[in-house]
């Protein structure tokens, strides 16, 4: 059976069926229904859903589905269908018209109507089989069994994975019980595949951190995080999860840091931290310093920026997709080999003879890989020649 055919059915976006399972799971705060025109006109008064602040109005328009809605009455079921699976329904509580000054979570960069449904939806919903309630299992699992009540949250693209990172990461688990990265997907055109940073994550986390006490909490597909611009909403996921800390970079795109009448230094954060309960921490900005010859920043180092290396992702993804490994201060080896083979698959057309003519194979010669070859590559780049 065609299911995008049948008559009340709403055809969703993959975004937005995620979306749809993080409302359900509690996610996005309190609210696990799509709000009426009572609440979305609450939302525009005083920014909140039910008495709970909110950075977003939980209102649904759908795009492709004028007729259905058109015809859907009060008490419907509708059902939701997802790259042709039926993965959902709604009970159609009611419909009203979508309005352009509302911050829809769906449409949260919405300047005209021009192109979205004109007409919202409200109701309970249920999702089957959602990834996003198992995820959520599996946390709450492993929370019991390490018995945390310290959880930090890092809400992330590493787009891609370089030694700030990891200092931060250190540095995270290091006064957590538990640490949650929300691994989010790229915003750049040119960002590295969510399965891809996936790939390098764990091989990081497995090699370099005591992997039991980092839980990772995939958002992929959910283009709302992805420019990074409001942490508000990253606060709000964190806290809806159990996080009691989250930890935000100076230089977050939507940190928005000024200065009140005391000349204190304040975020947009700071209301939101009061009003659910969770704990923000701004880390400074990171870099190597050559005289050091380790990680820094500007407040615990002796010597001037112009000694400073800077972990630009944007320059580091420039230099891999060049296909150049960047020097280890940077990145890992380990993450360089899995981005190269991945962009580069099949480079060479001799890479076992190539390996083989250059690098000790020990008594049993074996089939490489690309990324065992970038690994010993890598290798005898940083040896140092003596005599």
């Amino acid at each position: 059976m065609d299911l995008q055919r049948k008559s009340k059915n709403i055809i969703l976006q993959q975004s937005e069926y995620e979306l749809l399972c993080l409302i359900k799971e509690g996610m996005l705060g309190k609210c696990t229904h799509l709000i009426n025109e009572k609440e979305r006109d609450e939302f525009l008064k005083c920014g909140k859903i039910g008495g709970e602040k909110a950075p977003y109005a939980l209102t649904f328009a759908p795009k492709f589905d004028d007729e259905v809605i058109k015809n859907a009455k009060k008490g419907d079921t509708l059902g939701l269908v997802c790259e042709d699976k039926l993965v959902g329904m709604l009970k159609l509580e009611s419909k009203f018209k979508n309005d352009k000054q509302v911050n829809a979570i769906f449409d949260p960069h919405l300047c005209s109507l021009d192109n979205v449904g004109k007409v919202c939806i409200s109701g309970e919903f249920e999702i089957y089989n959602s990834h996003i309630k198992a995820i959520k299992e599996e946390f709450n699992t492993l929370k019991q069994r390490l018995n945390a009540h310290r959880i930090t949250a890092l809400v992330t693209s590493l787009d891609p994975l370089h030694r700030a990172h990891e200092r931060i990461f250190s540095w995270t688990i290091a006064k957590a019980d538990l640490v949650v990265i929300f691994l989010i997907e790229s915003y750049e055109e040119h960002g590295f595949d969510f399965n891809l940073k996936q790939a390098y994550l764990n091989e990081i986390l497995n090699k370099y951190f005591p992997k039991e006490r980092v839980f990772i909490f995939p958002l992929r597909h959910i283009d709302i995080f992805r420019s990074h611009l409001n942490p508000a909403l990253e606060s709000i996921i964190a806290k809806s999860l159990g996080c009691s800390k989250m930890i935000v970079g100076q230089n977050h795109t939507g940190l928005g840091m000024f200065y009140d009448e005391n000349q204190t230094a304040r975020t947009i954060l700071d209301d939101f931290a009061k009003d659910y309960g969770i704990e923000v921490v701004i880390l400074p900005e990171f870099a190597f310093c050559e005289k050091c010859q380790i990680i820094v920043t500007q407040k615990d180092c002796p010597h001037g920026v112009q000694h400073h290396a800077k972990f630009n992702t944007k320059s580091l993804k420039e230099l891999l997709r060049l296909g150049i490994i960047p020097p280890p201060i940077f990145m890992r080896t380990e993450v360089s080999s899995i981005i190269l083979s991945k962009l580069f698959p099949r480079r060479f057309k001799n890479t076992q003879r190539i390996y083989n003519d250059l690098f000790p194979t020990g008594a049993i010669l074996e089939n490489k890989s690309d990324k065992e070859f970038y690994d010993e590559l890598m290798k005898f780049y940083q040896a140092h020649f003596v005599g």
